[in-house]
């Protein structure tokens, strides 16, 4: 099997590049300059049309969207327990969590990042940013309530797709300068994802990238 991992630096593809890096396997990855507007490229374009990353080109044939790459890896390496497969009831909350980063946390946070997603006129760009921001605050909240529950991790007692997903929004936190010692629980269980080996090898892949 090949995997080829479509990527850009500081963006949600952080999430399955952590999960590869934790699975151990052999897999490719192509940086997409978002800055210089590959994503919008007809190259980039044949292999997600919708012009986003991450996506993950497995054997040729592409998976979109973070929530869909991580459950497909979760799934074709089951032996790694990077979701609760054996358990529904489980396995339903940690699509919940993702489902919600995905649809609500990424969306607040693009309003501020990305208002280009949402208006073409420049003034309703600039009024987008304080409704997001303050959503986004919002999010943050209910991620550390979400962290103080048992466990080392979010979902409890192994580290998982989740905990990589979070990771994610933490570091935009740390982007848009937010006091992340406001949420000491979540603190805790990001310091524990940031020293995993994995994530180490993550941050050295992704920082290669940057500059490349």
């Amino acid at each position: 099997m090949s995997l080829k991992l479509y990527f850009a630096p500081g963006s949600s593809a952080f999430a399955p590049l952590i999960v590869l890096e934790e699975l151990g396997v052999a897999y490719d990855v192509h940086r997409i300059d978002l800055a210089a507007g590959e994503q919008r490229q007809p190259a980039y374009l044949k292999v997600n049309p919708r012009g986003r990353v991450p996506t993950l080109a497995v054997d040729g044939e592409p998976v979109t969207e973070v929530l869909a790459i991580l459950t497909y890896l979760a799934h074709a390496y089951p032996h790694s327990e990077l979701l609760p497969l054996a358990d529904p009831l489980k396995l339903a909350h940690a699509y919940e969590v993702m489902s919600w980063f995905a649809s609500t946390v990424h969306v607040a946070f693009s309003q501020i990042a990305r208002p280009e997603r949402f208006a073409d006129d420049d003034e309703v760009k600039a009024a987008l940013a304080t409704p997001g921001e303050a959503r986004f605050h919002r999010t943050l909240a209910d991620i550390e309530r979400l962290a103080q529950g048992p466990g080392p991790w979010l979902l409890g007692e192994s580290f998982s797709a989740v905990d990589a997903y979070a990771l994610v929004i933490w570091r935009w936190a740390e982007r848009r300068q937010i006091d992340t010692a406001a949420y000491p629980a979540w603190s805790a269980k990001a310091a524990g994802a940031l020293a995993r080996p994995s994530v180490k090898r993550a941050l050295r892949q992704e920082s290669l990238l940057a500059v490349a």
